[in-house]
């Protein structure tokens, strides 16, 4: 259905976000089977969170491990076995720490920038040979939009997981479980 406005609303509007959520977990898969291909490149048993920590460290410079934690989401536990399994390669360092000894910050090596740059240069070509047919105007259409959409997406709060209290009871607006009724 559509408002005096042109725009779409009711549940034509519901399915349309719908398919955009749709294609948005398909992407987000993808990039993760892209990110398992890239590890692997680098080294058979790297693991896909280890290639995000070594493309983090590239981005940001020498940094400490809170710093890439944040960056990507993680917790600096996890980042932490990344950093030290990537030591362990050869690609990553521990710098010297600035008088805090809790502070050493990760430092690529010259062979892990080597392998990082071959790794994305090598992604790089293949979204331009996925891209290639695409008319001009459609590629600048579809980088402003994915911006846009990424802004959105990295500003909104994280929703509200529905988890099942084994007793069938939910506590309302929170999605949290709560006490059943006549507790």
């Amino acid at each position: 259905m559509e408002d005096h406005g042109g725009q779409v609303t009711g549940e034509p509007r519901r399915a349309l976000l719908d398919a955009v959520e749709d294609r948005a977990g398909l992407m987000c898969r993808s990039e993760q089977r892209v990110c398992r291909i890239l590890a692997r490149r680098i080294d058979p048993a790297m693991e896909p969170a280890a290639y995000s920590v070594l493309a983090a460290a590239r981005m940001l410079g020498p940094c400490r491990v809170t710093d890439l934690a944040a960056s990507l989401g993680m917790g600096n536990p996890g980042v932490s076995g990344h950093v030290a399994a990537l030591q362990r390669l050869g690609l990553v360092e521990r710098g010297p720490s600035d008088g805090d000894d809790r502070s050493h910050p990760v430092v690529l090596t010259a062979e892990g920038a080597r392998r990082i740059d071959e790794a994305r240069l090598s992604r790089r070509r293949s979204f331009r040979r996925q891209l290639q047919g695409w008319d001009p105007a459609d590629v600048v259409e579809l980088a402003g939009l994915l911006s846009r959409f990424s802004a959105a997406y990295l500003a909104a709060r994280e929703p509200a997981a529905e988890v099942p209290d084994p007793r069938g009871a939910h506590r309302a607006g929170t999605g949290l479980p709560g006490p059943s009724a006549g507790q």
